[in-house]
This record gives C-alpha cells, sequence and structure tokens, in this order.
C-alpha cells in the first residue's frame, strides 16, 4: 500500500512505550505508525550527517562549523514554523503498523531550501507513506517528536556539543 500523507500528528503512547505518529492522507484517511526509542535513537545518530549535505551553496571547513550551521537551522526552524496543538481527531478504526525504515531522499536539489522526500516503511515494506517537507519543515518534526518522548531521555543531537553523529553508508536511507 502506497500512501502520500498531507499531514503528520505525533504523541506518545505512555503505554505502548512507542511513539505515535498519525498519518493523515488528503482523503483524511489515516495510518498509524508506531516508533520505537531504539529505532528513533539510531536515526538522529544519523539525521544530523545527512541533513548537513543538503545544504549545496554552503561550505563548511571543520566539523566545529557544520554542528554550528546545523544546530541554527534546527533552532530557526523550531522558531519559525507553527504547529497545531490539540486532540486528535481519528476515525474508529485506524491501521497501524511498525515503522522499520525512513528513506530520506532530496527530490529538489539545487535550490537554497530544498525538499526532502521521507518514506516511512513497515518491515515487509508492504506499506510505504511518503510525505515531502522541505528542511525547516523537517527540522519542526523532529523537534516536535522530541517534545513527545521527553520521558526517553534522548538526547537532540542539535542541542548537545557532546552528541556526535557519525558517517552512513546507507546512503539515502535510515534503516532499522
Amino acid at each position: 500500500m502506497v500512501f502520500i500523507a498531507e499531514s503528520i500528528t505525533t504523541f506518545y503512547d505512555k503505554e505502548q512505550d512507542r511513539l505515535s505518529l498519525i498519518f493523515c492522507g488528503e482523503d483524511k484517511k489515516q495510518l498509524l505508525g508506531l516508533m520505537t526509542r531504539q529505532f528513533l535513537k539510531n536515526t538522529l545518530k544519523q539525521l544530523p550527517h545527512w541533513l548537513s549535505r543538503q545544504y549545496p551553496n554552503f561550505k563548511i571547513r571543520t566539523a566545529e562549523q557544520q554542528w554550528e550551521v546545523n544546530c541554527l537551522a534546527h533552532q530557526i526552524s523550531q522558531q519559525k514554523i507553527t504547529v497545531s496543538y490539540g486532540k486528535i481527531q481519528s476515525s474508529n478504526h485506524i491501521e497501524s503498523f511498525l515503522i522499520h525504515t525512513i528513506n530520506l531522499s532530496n527530490k529538489y536539489s539545487g535550490n537554497y531550501n530544498p525538499k526532502i522526500k521521507l518514506e516511512f516503511l513497515d518491515a515487509s515494506s508492504t506499506i510505504k507513506i511518503g510525505l515531502i517537507l522541505d528542511l525547516a519543515h523537517l527540522h519542526k518534526l523532529i523537534g516536535e517528536i522530541l517534545k513527545q518522548v521527553q520521558v526517553w531521555d534522548i538526547d537532540n543531537p542539535w542541542q548537545n556539543k557532546n552528541v556526535s553523529s557519525f558517517l552512513s553508508n546507507t546512503n539515502e536511507k535510515i534503516i532499522h
């Protein structure tokens, strides 16, 4: 099943100890993706490096400069992008799946604000949810996710200099 998401609602499910992502499509259909703590930790290790490569017109000379640029981009998006908070309007029965893979790809390279395509897949790749965001909205989504899972004690890689990201050899994929 291929599903194009128009919006995402995030919340922490204390009972299951999982991050829940409700994807809503244009036709108001909803799918529920569940993310584990370990998957999010692994994703956050790789994400800063991947995102830093998405700024094609900015030449960085040192790791320290790159970290500063990444932090600035993340902080600006947290202040600039607004989100809606409130009760979740969901249908009676929402199909759910465990998020196993997130594919990231830069679909509109060459822009000052490239668009990022995210694909959320289950373990067998039978469910594929697509979403396109610009970098600022992706940073905001990550910031909102980190707010939801504060009980997990996960470091925000854009706020803690002691957190180091590693180079990913998975190219365009972040795999659980």
